[in-house]
């Protein structure tokens, strides 16, 4: 059933909606509009375009379930540098800073955890405070199951705790379990862009690594995502 949605998804799905972009353009380009005439198609093509999001969005997160898992032993410190490279063109507008203390290596499927940290980061960039430079600080350090009394963590294990801070819009904590359910939205689309998977994405990411993941925020404080990884 994964593999049939994912393909409907891929190309059923996306044809109609390149089609819809595909004219309406074509009709700006070439047809005398009156203003209100151009502003419905620009709407239009809006609108388009964050189907086309939503189902690419969905189309990655049936894949987290169907793809192949290949663990490796990777320096996270890699995979923050690939991902700030990225969004450089966002860091450099919005003059923002992503710092990144004491990463160790983990046990992680790359290609996934790189998903996980765009996410994340993404997340903090646009959820920032209006005229305050986003900061962001990714920590990691190895820990014992034994030493967190926590209904997730094994006292016979040992963790990679990674945790993802940043200073921006925050949220209530009534929330803090809602935000990981797909289609979540907190914000109005009128604001902030998005299709209310991406954390849905994440959670999922960490459970392929056979980890959980909580969130701690406050309005105007700032979010810290908490990840936890076995070791062993």
């Amino acid at each position: 059933e994964l593999e049939a949605f994912t393909y409907v998804s891929s190309h059923d799905l996306q044809e109609p909606l390149r089609k819809i972009q595909t004219f309406a353009d074509r009709i700006l380009e070439k047809e005398k509009l009156s203003d209100s005439g151009k502003k419905y198609f620009h709407l239009m093509d809006d609108a388009a375009k964050r189907m086309q999001t939503l189902i690419e969005d969905l189309l990655n997160f049936s894949r987290l379930s169907t793809s192949e898992r290949k663990f490796e032993n990777i320096d996270l410190n890699t995979i923050v540098k690939s991902v700030k490279a990225d969004f450089q063109e966002i860091i450099d507008q919005k003059q923002a800073t992503i710092t990144a203390i004491n990463l160790c290596k983990a046990n992680i499927i790359a290609f996934q955890f790189r998903q996980l940290m765009q996410n994340l980061v993404s997340n903090a960039l646009k959820f920032s405070k209006p005229a305050v430079p986003p900061r962001i600080v990714i920590k990691s350090n190895i820990i014992k199951g034994s030493t967190k009394k926590h209904i997730h963590l094994s006292p016979k294990k040992n963790y990679c705790h990674i945790s993802f801070a940043d200073n921006g819009i925050g949220f209530d904590e009534e929330y803090k379990e809602k935000v990981f359910e797909v289609f979540q939205k907190l914000h109005g689309k009128e604001k902030y862009s998005g299709t209310g998977i991406g954390l849905a994405i994440v959670k999922k990411i960490v459970e392929n690594h056979h980890g959980f993941i909580t969130v701690t925020s406050k309005l105007n404080k700032g979010t810290t995502f908490n990840i936890y990884l076995p070791t062993n």
